[in-house]
């Protein structure tokens, strides 16, 4: 209708790569990765792994993890491919763990993890948050990280916007997938400075946060 405009509700998936431990010598990796990403046409989005999986015979239930994927190089390669050509946009924060100051050492886990959801969160406009849906993928088995987060989120002065936070098995949720491709992406760039993947998907990331206290 003229004068009327209509607002867009989004989805957004989130997941992390990478490790929250400092044990470094027991193969803690440097980085911790958290992506989110976004999309007004999830069912779309969804589809398109599905087509790749039908496209190559990959086992029904297949679930599309960069770390999974191995050395199948040509699977990646074609992955990748598709995402590129798919409408959703993403946000990511990469920590480089051995700068954070020693308290980060010693707090829990999921305190950890809360804080850089929520440093990344604020990275995206209000405005796309407004109304959208919140998918993140279980961590750590935390029951209540939907409940935790919103209590971090007041916490940290960040209003939610978000309609709706839940979380899901990234086995049972193809957007949670799309996210973990983009995390490992930018992972596998710094960790082994290898871009292939990661140039695959740059153009759609909106920020993406280097954070280090170098």
């Amino acid at each position: 209708m003229d004068g009327v405009e209509l607002m867009i509700t989004l989805t957004f998936a989130g997941d992390e790569s990478g490790d929250v431990s400092f044990n470094f010598g027991k193969g803690a990796s440097r980085y911790f990765v958290m992506a989110v990403i976004s999309t007004s046409q999830p069912q779309k989005l969804r589809q398109a792994l599905e087509d790749v999986r039908q496209e190559l015979n990959l086992r029904a239930g297949y679930e599309f993890g960069f770390n999974s994927m191995g050395s199948a190089v040509s699977l990646r390669q074609k992955v990748f491919s598709r995402l590129r050509a798919a409408d959703f946009s993403a946000w990511a924060i990469i920590v480089d763990k051995p700068t954070l100051p020693t308290l980060f050492r010693t707090i829990r886990r999921l305190d950890f993890y809360l804080f850089f959801i929520t440093e990344l969160l604020q990275a995206i406009p209000a405005e796309l948050r407004e109304g959208s849906t919140l998918i993140l993928d279980e961590f750590g088995g935390e029951p209540d990280l939907p409940l935790e987060l919103r209590r971090y989120m007041k916490k940290s002065n960040l209003p939610r916007h978000f309609n709706r936070v839940l979380t899901k098995r990234s086995k049972s949720e193809p957007l949670i997938q799309v996210a973990d491709l983009v995390a490992g992406a930018i992972l596998r760039r710094d960790t082994q400075r290898e871009a292939e993947a990661f140039d695959m998907i740059a153009g759609k990331l909106k920020n993406l946060i280097e954070y280090s206290l170098k």
